[in-house]
């Protein structure tokens, strides 16, 4: 069974109405593209970097800790925040009920029972929750889940709402559900910025790919438009040969280590304020 029919049989089995399904579903299509697997802003062939960072959490290589804090998001929401004045946050709490689960980390029936654990016992959600429920109306399901649930930096629900519709006639093949009448993309409008986070997407979907300030801190395994900014300004002056792919592998690890040497910085290759501060200026 495909990732999309499961999904949508497990949300409709939890009570959650067609479209609040639609609406949820292709939110996770723009954060993961429906991958349980996915790391933030893994473009890379066959998903190598998603698989290596699934298989360190496993393997206890990425600690719980670490795993809760490293500001990458991961599985069908791209589940990121963590809150470092309390100690809780999204990915501590997907962490611990993957290890009540029994199944693995990018089970995506484990994955969607922990979004509807989020959405049935949070209080933050319980609107939402509601309507979901109860609404008939995908492009309703879609923006609340984007604004209430995902909160992506760039609320783009045009977008999202194009992938629910999508999603919609994939799964009348597969059901024979009669699509529903709701409007096009092109029928609405959205607005909206909230400051928690940046969507996944497909690289090449521009819609998707937003730059934000200040940047994300990034690191070894991680990839996206950022660490192609990264890779060129470093080759510009002299710190880095390998390929502008817009993926932090080795030799863009040892160009920054290198660059944060000579310029009194921890060289722990990893790209923070204090070493994108430096790597954007002009000065030397």
């Amino acid at each position: 069974m495909s990732n999309t029919l499961l999904i949508y049989n497990q949300l409709r089995a939890a009570g959650v109405s067609r479209a609040g399904a639609l609406g949820l579903m292709g939110n996770w299509k723009a954060e993961s593209g429906l991958e349980p697997g996915r790391l933030q802003n893994d473009f890379s062939a066959n998903r190598i970097y998603s698989h290596a960072y699934t298989a360190d959490v496993t393997a206890g290589r990425i600690t719980r800790t670490q795993f809760a804090r490293d500001q990458k998001g991961y599985g069908l929401a791209q589940w990121t925040y963590f809150n470092f004045s309390t100690g809780q946050g999204r990915k501590l709490e997907l962490y611990d009920f993957w290890k009540k689960s029994g199944k693995n980390l990018d089970d995506v029936s484990m994955q969607v029972s922990f979004a509807l654990h989020e959405l049935t016992t949070e209080a933050q959600y319980a609107g939402l929750w509601q309507i979901l429920r109860t609404t008939d109306d995908i492009w309703t399901a879609t923006d609340k889940v984007c604004r209430l649930y995902e909160q992506p930096y760039y609320c783009n629900v045009d977008t999202r709402f194009r992938y629910a519709k999508e999603l919609e006639a994939e799964l009348w093949e597969k059901t024979e559900e009669e699509p529903s009448g709701s409007g096009s993309s092109s029928e609405r409008t959205s607005s909206g910025v909230n400051e928690h986070s940046t969507c996944l997407a497909d690289a090449n979907d521009t819609e998707l790919v937003r730059t934000t300030w200040p940047p994300r801190m990034i690191d070894k395994s991680m990839a996206g438009t950022d660490v192609a900014v990264v890779q060129a300004i470093l080759t510009a002056r002299g710190y880095y040969t390998g390929p502008l792919d817009g993926i932090f592998g080795d030799e863009l690890d040892a160009a920054v280590r290198k660059f944060q040497s000579e310029h009194d910085l921890d060289p722990d290759g990893v790209v923070g304020p204090l070493s994108w501060r430096k790597i954007l200026s002009l000065e030397e």
